[in-house]
């Protein structure tokens, strides 16, 4: 049974790694393609300002209809559908319509992601989640690098971006058929007996919102490093929004020096998600999240107030071990904390804070960055997002007297 679950395991995680190389192909591969018609940074801007806003649109509400779906279903389903849309690009003759497309296939990524998240707490049993979401970080961070190179690469041999965003709309396809082998797991609200009275949809999604509320609030602990860690990291993506302005208006870098400063995150990435998936055990979750959210932070910092190449990348390597140890830490925190049949509806209040406050804070990054200069902005969101890692890390500091139960998954 043990080998029969790892077998799942490992079939769904490859799925989800093709996929993940896709995201990062067409992320790309748009990029490329709008610059070559437009000409312009606006348009360019505004891809990713699409996928933000099509999840604050939709995932206020995808949580309550995927929580009462079967949600290997749902995943399946939507891999499909996004795999269609994507291939809709390669004939899309005008950048609106591409803007559209965009658009549907992250809104129907927000079904994807509110199944996703409590499915694999059902899969994945309690004593292996570090070392998965290890593994699930590693594979993330791998695509950050595999994916723009692929993309390269096939620019490079074929002159054009259509054979790239094909490929994307293959790797979709591949990940939904893979999740056909997977076990199928229901809820407790898709087993539930149908009423003759069934309210109005709006009704439910109001009912749907006041319970998510009420179990956030009691779980309160939970909720407080929610919290910081969500905060943190959308400060961390607005600061990521002006990154390529820092790098060459400050640091004075060259492209393929930009180039290598980034792979050098990512490769902090994929080393910190390796170390925690074969170090997974001797690691409470205190220590990840607290310890990678102070050290995650001090990386950022080191980067803000970088002069040279070293420095910086230094300061990249610091930030991408840390924070992936954060990450898989806080995502096992998360499965341990929430009931998997909760989590949906959770993430209609969490998700749409969340991308509203990216929107508002990348917006607000570019004013301040025009404002005072991209050095000050950096400097300030940086020590913003230090003093958020020290909170986090007191907090968990104060909590290892007690720590965070990994035996059970709270109910």
């Amino acid at each position: 049974m043990k080998d029969k679950n790892l077998a799942h395991i490992t079939v769904y995680l490859a799925a989800r790694g093709v996929s993940q190389i896709g995201d990062f192909i067409l992320l790309i591969a748009v990029n490329i393609w709008v610059l070559n018609i437009t000409h312009s940074p606006t348009a360019v801007s505004i891809l990713w300002i699409i996928p933000a806003l099509a999840q604050l649109v939709v995932s206020p509400w995808a949580g309550s209809i995927t929580d009462r779906l079967n949600r290997r279903s749902v995943m399946i389903v939507t891999e499909f559908i996004r795999a269609a849309l994507i291939a809709g690009m390669t004939i899309s003759a005008h950048v609106w319509l591409l803007y559209l497309l965009l658009f549907f296939v992250n809104g129907v990524g927000s079904f994807f992601s509110a199944s996703s998240a409590p499915y694999v707490t059902y899969l994945v049993p309690n004593h292996r989640r570090k070392r998965v979401n290890g593994i699930r970080g590693a594979l993330q961070s791998g695509a950050i690098v595999v994916g723009p190179a692929v993309t390269g690469l096939i620019v490079n041999l074929t002159g054009g971006i259509s054979s790239a965003i094909w490929i994307d709309a293959i790797t979709f396809f591949v990940s939904a058929v893979s999740l056909f082998v997977l076990p199928s797991f229901k809820s407790s609200l898709e087993e539930a007996p149908n009423t003759k009275e069934k309210p109005a949809y709006f009704r439910v999604w109001v009912l749907d919102l006041r319970k998510a509320m009420q179990v956030l609030r009691q779980r309160a602990f939970f909720t407080f490093v929610l919290s910081l860690v969500t905060l943190s990291g959308v400060i961390g993506a607005a600061t990521d929004s002006q990154e390529v302005v820092f790098a060459k208006g400050v640091l004075h870098l060259s492209p393929s020096q930009y180039s290598f400063l980034v792979s050098i995150a990512g490769a902090g990435y994929v080393f910190g998600a390796i170390f925690v998936a074969i170090l997974a055990n001797k690691f409470s979750l205190n220590i990840l999240i607290g310890v990678g959210s102070l050290f995650g932070s001090v990386g950022f910092v080191m980067y803000a107030f970088s002069h040279s190449l070293g420095i910086a990348a230094i300061g990249y390597v610091v930030l991408g071990i840390f924070i992936s140890l954060s990450s898989s830490g806080f995502s096992t925190f998360y499965q341990m904390s929430l009931p998997p049949e909760y989590m949906g509806r959770v993430a209609n209040v969490t998700t749409p804070i969340t991308q509203g406050l990216i929107i508002v804070l990348t917006v607000t990054a570019g004013f301040m960055a025009d404002a005072i200069g991209v050095r000050m902005m950096t400097i300030g969101f940086t020590i913003c997002m230090l003093l958020l890692g020290i909170t986090t890390f007191i907090a968990m500091l104060f909590q290892h007297s007690n720590p965070i139960s990994e035996s059970h998954t709270s109910a």
